[in-house]
């Protein structure tokens, strides 16, 4: 396979996983501009006969259906391709730079309590936007959870939506083939009848592995032979196997449940009891007056400053057609929209005692351009962004002011700031964008150098509302 290419533009680098499902390799997109990366994931049907096949392309295609959804959250991988080739199935998907937890769930080594509380809430929020979809993942464990070299994020992998349509295949065949992998996969999922909850108790066994630097497979944690429960935080070779706080573990336990009905039934239901364990606020008379004060000037401050600058009145505009949502000072601004569908500038918001035909204008503008089928990273977007203010601008000074916490209705973006002259003004002008669903989103605002801290805060709170309405 390695060199080889496939649906015409993928070519093989090299094997990196193989399972009972098929095989996973790392290959470049050679239909891309600057051939970037991705994972190229191979399934192999059991039998080749013409029903089998065609069982397989449907529920493989409704199973792309969803991994595409799955990939409108910034911390799962795109879905960029999906084809059948030589009797075989092929997904191609989004290749993310970093590590799998296993390097830092060492064997024998334990981590403090904070850093698993935090963990914890870094899988569980992305899990969170997998079961509001009706999802489950199916296979959580150290090595399906990667650390994002780029930011630190989790990014979630290896979803066993498409291993379920293989063992569906295989069903056919009279054969069953459970999915999960053993040590993280409770008894409901074991027979094939996995919940949301199942997932659930994945994570809770990560977090164990964390604290007690035991692998849960193949030695594994002993069970209470009467319920069948987990045991892990009692004492073994004289001393305990982990230092926890009873309420920590009182979470941990409820998510590792041996009946699937006693455990939290929501990703969303152990973040809140992971919130609760924050500390209580100290009380007392001098923590009471001095927690009063503090409270009291800084809220007469604020009404003072409410009464002198009224705050502005804000308006939903709503684009359909580009599937677009943003929130604009309707008291003092205003939509223009373009008077040809030739740009691809949606709208333009301006302040209502401005004309358009000011010599030296403030604007924060939406475009969305169509990338005709181009699968364009965030990294090849910007890049296009930068030559073409270099194109109408040679002289202007860019300066990329991304940051990893940079995002765009949510989704990962780059952030440019550059100065432009226009005629007689010097202007200023931040562009914010991010690429989703063939499409290239971007936002500028642009004003008067001299002008621009005046309305910056203005735009940002513009910017933070705007919302691309994913189908």
């Amino acid at each position: 396979m390695i060199g080889q290419i496939l649906g015409g533009r993928y070519q093989i680098l090299e094997q990196i996983g193989k399972g009972g499902f098929g095989i996973t390799f790392t290959a470049i997109d050679t239909g891309r501009p600057g051939k970037p990366q991705c994972i190229v994931k191979q399934f192999k049907p059991m039998s080749s006969d013409p029903y089998t096949l065609q069982v397989g392309k449907r529920l493989f295609d409704t199973e792309a259906q969803k991994l595409e959804r799955l990939g409108h959250h910034d911390q799962i991988p795109r879905l960029l391709a999906f084809f059948q080739e030589n009797q075989e199935f092929y997904l191609v998907q989004e290749y993310i730079e970093g590590h799998d937890l296993t390097q830092e769930l060492i064997s024998g080594e334990q981590l403090s309590e904070p850093i698993v509380i935090r963990l914890l809430q870094e899988i569980l929020e992305v899990l969170a936007f997998v079961h509001q979809q009706n999802l489950i993942h199916r296979d959580l464990k150290p090595s399906n959870i990667l650390r994002r070299r780029s930011d630190g994020k989790i990014v979630l992998i290896d979803f066993g939506a498409v291993k379920e349509v293989t063992t569906q295949v295989v069903n056919l065949q009279g054969k069953t083939v459970a999915i999960g992998t053993p040590g993280y996969m409770p008894g409901e999922q074991a027979k094939g009848q996995p919940t949301f909850a199942s997932d659930i108790y994945a994570v809770g066994i990560i977090a164990i592995q964390a604290l007690t630097g035991i692998n849960p497979y193949p030695a594994g944690l002993p069970t209470d032979s009467k319920t069948g429960e987990i045991v892990w935080r009692d004492a073994y070779g004289g001393k305990l196997r982990t230092q926890v706080s009873a309420k920590l573990a009182n979470i941990i336990d409820k998510m590792v449940r041996y009946d699937y009905r006693q455990r939290y039934q929501s990703a969303n239901e152990v973040l809140q009891a992971l919130k609760r364990l924050s500390p209580k606020v100290r009380s007392g008379k001098l923590w009471l007056s001095v927690g009063i004060a503090a409270v009291i000037i800084p809220l007469t401050l604020w009404i003072l400053s409410k009464i002198i600058h009224p705050q502005p009145s804000f308006e939903t505009y709503n684009e359909a057609k580009s599937g677009i949502k943003i929130k604009y000072p309707s008291n003092d601004w205003q939509p223009i929209e373009p008077s040809s569908n030739f740009d691809t500038e949606v709208v333009k918001f301006i302040p209502k005692n401005q004309t358009q035909a000011d010599s030296c204008p403030v604007a924060i503008a939406i475009d969305v351009n169509d990338l005709s089928g181009q699968l364009l990273s965030l990294e090849e977007s910007r890049n296009l962004a930068v030559q073409k203010i270099k194109n109408i601008n040679p002289n202007s000074e860019i300066t990329d002011d991304s940051q990893p916490s940079t995002t765009l209705s949510k989704f990962k973006a780059y952030k440019l700031t550059y100065t432009r002259q226009e005629e007689q003004c010097q202007l200023k002008v931040m562009e914010i964008g991010t690429v989703r669903n063939g499409k290239a989103y971007f936002i500028t605002y642009t004003a008067e150098e001299k002008e621009y801290n005046k309305y910056l805060e203005l735009a940002e709170t513009m910017i933070n509302s705007f919302e691309i309405q994913v189908p």
